[in-house]
């Protein structure tokens, strides 16, 4: 199949290697000037907001399925301008998608529909921002509202800081801000596909981050099936309803950082797609053709061709570690031709991944092969934070 990926992210880019080695046959094509993965995919020099010569590459080039990957071509119509062509696209419409790129408009929605969310509040006013922590309980946390370049989010503990927080983000260009209550606990991930009229729960993972440095482990041993099925049932399937009462159907990825508390569950954030290195845990999990997933999500037949999404029973691993905080690499480096490792680099970061039977397992396969590349202090690092 000749596959065009409209995105220059690592995203992008490990989903290219991933189909290509899921079948050889497939010609693929991603929107980037980055030639490093050449033998997987053929660069091609396209803006991302350029969406007339991303169709004009795609029909005479006869491309026969795209991806988007970039939050910058969702966001400015690359699906809807694809179904008014009639090319097969794997991706929301824009309007469809604000939910995931403003974080007032999610927050609105939750709260419409009874979906359980911290305690918020929106403002376009530095004043009025300052006004409502006066009379607020500590810790809270404030975010930008216009999430597509980056999402800020930061933990305030005293009056002091939370104003100038504020002052930051009003002085970042950001027009309007969210400040909600802060909830105690791990934070997790859940990630689901859904052709806008049905939905499939895809993994869940826990990721621990503390300044650069970050792992991440998946399934979460303490996310259970009941959890997931109660968060499909009651929140994934109400947002959907909807977003079609008022725009087109959602198609793609939606994404969720939610906070458990006993019974119950919070949704912090929505997300559209996988967050920068959770694709690299999912594909070593998945046991399906994931080119046939996206395929049939986007011609709206996804459950008609799939009940549930097979992934293995092991478990996977994965650090993330900033090439600034790498002080001693070891001029010699194992094979990693090995099923169970997957490593990928991009221009800050080298993220890896293994998998095994159990968390444990998981993470001593990869402690074991870091070893033999990196000192101690990386190590001990990841020891940790886990």
């Amino acid at each position: 199949m000749k596959i065009l990926i409209a995105g220059s992210d690592l995203n992008a880019k490990l989903l290219a290697q991933y189909l290509k080695i899921e079948d050889e046959n497939n010609d693929i094509y991603v929107t980037t000037e980055d030639k490093n993965f050449d033998n997987f995919y053929t660069s091609v020099n396209i803006k991302e907001n350029d969406i007339a010569s991303i169709c004009d590459f795609v029909k005479y080039n006869q491309i026969e399925f795209t991806i988007a990957t970039s939050s910058i071509a969702i966001i400015n119509g690359i699906a809807d301008e694809f179904k008014k062509e009639g090319f097969a696209i794997f991706a929301p419409y824009s309007e469809a998608a604000r939910i995931t790129y403003f974080n007032s408009i999610a927050k609105k929605i939750l709260y419409k529909l009874k979906i359980n969310t911290p305690k918020f509040g929106i403002f376009d006013r530095e004043n009025m921002a300052i006004d409502y922590i006066r009379k607020t309980n500590f810790p809270i946390i404030i975010e930008n509202d216009f999430t597509l370049l980056s999402r800020e989010s930061h933990k305030y503990d005293t009056f002091i800081k939370a104003k100038v927080g504020i002052q930051k983000i009003f002085e970042n260009d950001n027009n309007k801000i969210v400040i909600e209550n802060y909830i105690d606990g791990e934070d997790y991930y859940l990630y689901f596909i859904t052709d806008g009229y049905n939905a499939i729960p895809l993994i869940s993972l826990t990721r621990r981050e503390e300044n650069t440095f970050t792992t991440i482990s998946a399934p979460s041993e303490k996310i259970s099936e009941e959890i997931i099925i109660k968060i499909l049932e009651n929140t994934i399937y109400p947002l959907l309803d909807d977003i079609t009462k008022y725009t087109n159907k959602y198609i793609g990825l939606i994404g969720l950082k939610v906070k458990i508390k006993k019974e119950s569950y919070y949704i912090l954030e929505i997300y559209n797609g996988f967050q920068q290195y959770d694709l690299q845990i999912f594909i070593s999990l998945l046991k399906e053709n994931l080119c046939k997933i996206l395929f049939d999500t986007a011609n709206s037949c996804l459950t008609d061709n799939h009940k549930n999404i097979k992934i293995t029973n092991d478990y996977s691993f994965s650090t993330i570690i900033s090439k600034k905080e790498i002080e001693q690499k070891l001029d010699y480096q194992p094979d990693t031709d090995e099923e169970e490792f997957i490593i990928i680099e991009d221009k800050e970061n080298i993220i890896y991944t293994a998998t095994g039977p159990t968390i444990n397992r998981a993470k001593e396969k990869l402690i074991d092969y870091l070893e033999t590349i990196f000192d101690n202090k990386i190590i001990n690092e990841i020891n940790r934070l886990n």
